[in-house]
């Protein structure tokens, strides 16, 4: 670790967790893919290691970091790089900037403790609809498997929810070791790719659906979409899409989800149009 880095000292407040070495942020970033043409924003720019390595290969960078100390820091070590933009700001109160346009990548080492507020920030809050192309966050390792879900990891509510509109993959693992300090749980690299055309229409009628399916956190597929449609209709679902409707939430695929998804809405549909 460079002097410069051992003179910072962690606030645990703010989860902070540095990277150590040069070589695996510039193995990071070259896994990010970023081009010569990217506009890039950083969240979480900490000590620079990653910014270093994206202000080469970028067009434009916003290092977004919400500690002050480090801000000034990194602004005197990218005095001399005029597209580079340090930012002090809590990522999740900054407005993105207009000259950004609506294709961009984003990069950061989050902060642990608020992983959950910034994905949903980009994927479901004010400006998601003009969020990144694609997302390369290093996170805890059971919050990217939540994310994930399959191959990866069981599906969850969260990884449902997410992957009608983006593709979702745990590209790396990192050790604790690669941190200072080292945190006290494990670390992956989450990529979320943005689909070019989402899967499901209506985001709203999506969410009612996966809401009501999940109300009961314990129950079998078959209890769970009793709400929803009739034992019969289970039933021929269940040949169809290849499930056991005794089995846990968890032993259902995406796919699987989403065409049990679309049966329903096509169901409720004709049923509201029965009415008129």
């Amino acid at each position: 670790m460079s002097g410069r880095r051992s003179r910072i000292r962690r606030r645990p407040e703010l989860s902070q967790h540095f990277l150590r070495s040069r070589t695996l942020a510039a193995s990071l970033v070259a896994q990010c893919e970023v081009g010569r043409s990217d506009p890039v924003i950083e969240v979480g720019a900490g000590t620079g290691l990653l910014t270093e390595r994206l202000a080469r290969c970028c067009s434009q960078l916003w290092a977004v970091e919400v500690d002050e100390r480090l801000c000034g820091a990194l602004r005197a070590r990218f005095a001399d790089a005029p597209h580079v933009c340090v930012v002090h700001a809590d990522f999740l109160e900054w407005k993105r900037p207009a000259e950004l346009g609506a294709r961009y990548k984003l990069v950061g080492n989050l902060p642990y403790a608020r992983t959950a507020e910034i994905v949903r920030r980009l994927t479901e809050g004010p400006g998601a609809s003009d969020g990144p192309e694609d997302a390369w966050l290093v996170v805890q390792l059971e919050a990217a498997r939540r994310f994930a879900g399959a191959p990866f990891a069981p599906e969850t509510l969260r990884s449902l929810s997410l992957k009608p509109w983006w593709q979702v993959e745990i590209a790396r693992r990192l050790e604790r070791s690669d941190f200072s300090p080292p945190p006290a749980v494990d670390s992956a690299l989450l990529w979320m790719a943005r689909r070019a055309r989402p899967l499901v229409d209506d985001r709203a009628l999506y969410r009612e659906f996966l809401g009501r399916a999940f109300a009961d956190g314990g129950a079998s597929v078959r209890r769970r979409l009793e709400p929803l449609l009739s034992a019969r209709q289970v039933s021929r679902l269940a040949l169809d899409l290849r499930f056991d409707s005794k089995s846990s939430a968890a032993g259902l695929g995406f796919d699987q989800w989403l065409g049990l998804f679309r049966f329903w809405a096509r169901e409720r549909r004709a049923q509201n149009r029965g009415r008129h």
